[in-house]
């Protein structure tokens, strides 16, 4: 039996959420769609999926507010609120694994707390032999950004842009996408910007090495944004492409299914 194909696909924030939004909330009409698309075109012959979304309005706004970017350490305050983000998180998480359910596809719900440790904010371990089983199982495990123990501060951000590459190089993905509020990378923000250009293809050196330049986010991101995205994808000899597209016409996921007349950017990590 040929081997199945790896697809690891991360939900921005602001695909899931209105992450601009002053209070939590979900685009639940939209899921909907992403959701009966996947449900269509999901072959569970040809395909493993790995879905992971971001917090947007839940965990990015409430951390954010609390600066819990650089952990709770001994903050009695800080610890509450990590709690409390969590809460939000995994409220986030639940709604979405049962928009996917109700669609048809086997989408379980996994929360990062639950799988990762992070020392000093940065992933230490992660369980991926159980999010294997998972795969292995026939489900889709539905991970996210989320406030994780940390061994040095307490509890700290483990961000989704981080399980992508970590579960890109434990799977041996060839290629990853990512679903934002914009058609691609820009040069600047396009929001904000007119003159932003799209970037349609580039390579991981280049954007590293900064002969590429690329816009700030437009949106709170306690993650670091896209140069972290970037940086946690060096040295994965696997993994050939990553594609960012817009998520927020939800034809555009077939995109990850054939790639054909894909409208993004397209980056090489080699």
């Amino acid at each position: 039996m040929p081997q199945k194909e790896i697809i690891i696909v991360k939900l921005g924030g602001s695909i899931v959420t209105v992450k601009h939004g002053k209070r939590p909330a979900i685009r639940r009409a939209h899921i909907e769609k992403i959701a009966s698309l996947l449900a269509k075109k999901y072959d569970s012959k040809k395909h493993s999926l790995i879905l992971i979304h971001g917090a947007g309005s839940f965990g990015h706004l409430h951390a954010h507010a609390h600066a819990l970017a650089e952990g709770t350490k001994d903050h009695p305050e800080k610890l509450f609120r990590a709690t409390e983000n969590q809460a939000l998180d995994e409220k986030l998480n639940s709604e979405l694994a049962t928009l996917f359910v109700e669609a048809g596809l086997p989408v379980t719900g996994m929360p990062t707390r639950t799988l990762a440790l992070n020392n000093r904010g940065k992933i230490a371990s992660l369980a991926t032999e159980t999010i294997n089983a998972a795969v292995k199982a026939g489900t889709i495990p539905l991970l996210h950004g989320d406030m994780v123990f940390d061994s040095s501060w307490g509890l700290s951000v483990c961000s989704g842009d981080i399980l992508v590459a970590r579960l890109a190089k434990f799977f041996s993905a060839k290629k990853v996408f990512f679903a934002s509020d914009v058609k691609g990378i820009f040069s600047k923000d396009p929001h904000y910007f007119k003159d932003a250009e799209l970037i349609k293809s580039a390579s991981l050196k280049e954007i590293m090495n900064g002969s590429i330049r690329l816009g700030k986010s437009h949106s709170i991101d306690v993650t670091g944004g896209l140069s972290k995205k970037f940086s946690s994808f060096k040295d994965l000899p696997k993994l050939n492409d990553i594609f960012f597209f817009n998520g927020l016409l939800h034809n555009n996921f077939s995109f990850i299914f054939d790639q054909k007349n894909f409208l993004g950017t397209t980056i090489r990590s080699n």
